[in-house]
């Protein structure tokens, strides 16, 4: 089970469709995001083999929030922990693909 966790942590992180829109609809005002990164350590993912479901915690979505497009320009890195759910596939006894993730929203920058 612990190799699973691991290997749907990585899925989770990697799965950059999502963490992308999560950004996009993150009111970040008159501000822009050029980066962002997610880390999530595999003991954070709880998966259901009978349902085939998983939840995760703590993900760790840390993205930069730039107040211009000029060198010097005021410049900031973020980091917000993001839970959510999904869904998953057996591919044989050893491997799972992920199927669908949702995350929770993120409202604020603060």
């Amino acid at each position: 089970m612990e190799f699973l966790q691991h290997d749907l942590a990585e899925q989770i992180t990697n799965y950059h469709s999502v963490w992308a829109a999560l950004l996009a609809t993150t009111n970040l005002g008159n501000y822009a995001s050029s980066l962002w990164n997610v880390t999530l350590k595999p003991e954070d993912v709880t998966i259901n083999r009978d349902d085939k479901t998983f939840t995760f915690q703590k993900a760790n979505f840390q993205f930069d929030v730039e107040a211009g497009l000029s060198i010097g320009d005021e410049h900031s890195l973020y980091t917000k922990q993001v839970s959510g759910y999904g869904t998953f596939q057996s591919k044989d006894s050893k491997t799972i693909e992920l199927k669908t993730l949702n995350t929770d929203k993120i409202t604020t920058i603060k």
